[in-house]
């Protein structure tokens, strides 16, 4: 159901827009995001570490996020606007308010309420609210749809954000409801300074991903390049929605990778191996789907996106790589520190960075492109490296274990 709605969505937000505005909306959305990373220090990933494995830990941890998270929109809201001041130009600067409330507060409790259904177990109510939020989403891109429709006037990127938020405000309402109801009310309690510093290490890892999945969309639009963002986001946007059967099944896992990797750090990684089996021929049946299938993104979104349909083919393999650095890095948050995973991600996010500074003002969205690819690639293979490094770690240490005996 998320997929059909989420592609509803993008249908009626591309032929909404155009590629031009569209570009303008997601270069303000991917500045939010990388922020927003930071609004709730983590606690996201906490709530599911500590609910998944002490079940009364709840009340508490639940508090202390929704408490986290109102503190630190309003901090993320400051530091967006100072730096779309300096970065983007006046018109993408108005959108920054909206986007922020949407994603940054709102959507940061429909995620946390999706979590802590994750860490409970509650997998379905997690399926749930995911698939509530496309269905939100989708609402408001029809209303605007109408709108234009009936009335025949112009949609650009600010009329869009007026109403974007709407759906996030009313996802939060539901979420927060959803929980309260299921889990019970949050305690604000002491918060737990292993808490924040766990924390910390879980969104300096999201704020990584941010950069690297999304970084370029920005920088394309803060070099005025607005119509080249629609065109390589609309491909990307097809990539994310191809990951997400990866995606949940690596979000499904979580809870179980966090007990088997309370126990051994082999355990952990027998688990993705099996898992690996699944994703990797999904991943190379979807890549040449999307490759022989991208010739059909403008008859779907409108011609201004014609430009799509190379981009798609560049990122085709995309699916396929996130599968092996998604297996490979929640073994290594499930089975050891999460700061190992967050160290490679910091390094792909970097590399991500100066590829995307070198490459856009040159090649445009093919450089983007081709950065994307480049840091996937590595992000893939650092991961695998740490992962045998904790193995090698653990196997001495059982070693030396056994000798002492």
């Amino acid at each position: 159901m998320s997929l059909v709605f989420q592609a509803a969505y993008f249908i009626l937000i591309g032929r909404t827009l155009g590629s031009h505005d569209y570009g303008a909306f997601v270069g303000v959305v991917a500045l939010v995001n990388v922020l927003s990373q930071f609004s709730s220090l983590g606690m996201e990933m906490i709530l599911v570490r500590n609910i998944s494995r002490v079940r009364e830990s709840f009340s508490t941890t639940w508090g202390s996020a929704l408490l986290i998270s109102a503190c630190g929109f309003a901090v993320l809201l400051i530091l967006a606007i100072a730096i779309g001041h300096f970065t983007l130009k006046p018109e993408l600067q108005r959108l920054i308010p909206y986007i922020a409330l949407s994603d940054a507060l709102f959507g940061k409790i429909w995620q946390l309420s999706s979590r802590a259904f994750q860490g409970a177990g509650m997998l379905t109510h997690t399926a749930r609210l995911t698939a509530l939020s496309n269905i939100t989403r989708a609402v408001s891109a029809l209303g605007l749809f109408l709108l234009v429709l009936v009335t025949h006037c112009h949609a650009d990127a600010l009329l869009w954000t007026r109403i974007y938020w709407l759906s996030s405000l009313a996802t939060a309402i539901v979420s927060f409801s959803w929980v309260t109801r299921s889990l019970g009310w949050p305690a604000f309690a002491r918060i737990q300074m292993c808490d924040l510093t766990d924390g910390l290490s879980f969104s300096l890892s999201s704020s990584s991903i941010s950069v690297y999945n999304d970084i370029d969309k920005t920088l394309l639009a803060s070099m005025g390049q607005l119509q080249a963002a629609g065109i390589y986001a609309a491909a990307y946007r097809i990539i994310d929605v191809a990951s997400v059967p990866i995606y949940a099944i690596y979000t499904a896992a979580t809870p179980r990778f966090f007990r088997e990797g309370g126990r051994r750090v082999c355990n952990a990684s027998a688990l993705a191996g099996r898992l690996l089996r699944r994703t990797i021929p999904y991943g190379v049946v979807m890549a040449l789907l999307l490759f022989a299938g991208s010739s059909f993104l403008p008859l779907v979104f409108g011609r201004s996106f014609r430009g799509s349909v190379e981009a798609l083919r560049w990122l085709c393999l995309l699916p396929l790589i996130r599968g092996l650095h998604y297996a490979w890095g929640t073994t290594i948050t499930g089975s050891a520190s999460q700061w190992y995973r967050t160290a490679t991600q910091l390094g792909a996010a970097g590399m991500n960075l100066l590829l995307n500074v070198a490459l856009i003002p040159r090649w445009s969205w093919r450089g983007a492109a081709i950065a994307s690819l480049l840091t996937d690639a590595a992000l893939a293979a650092g991961s695998w490296v740490v992962l045998q490094y904790l193995r090698a770690k653990e196997d001495a240490r059982t070693i030396a274990i056994t000798q002492l005996v």
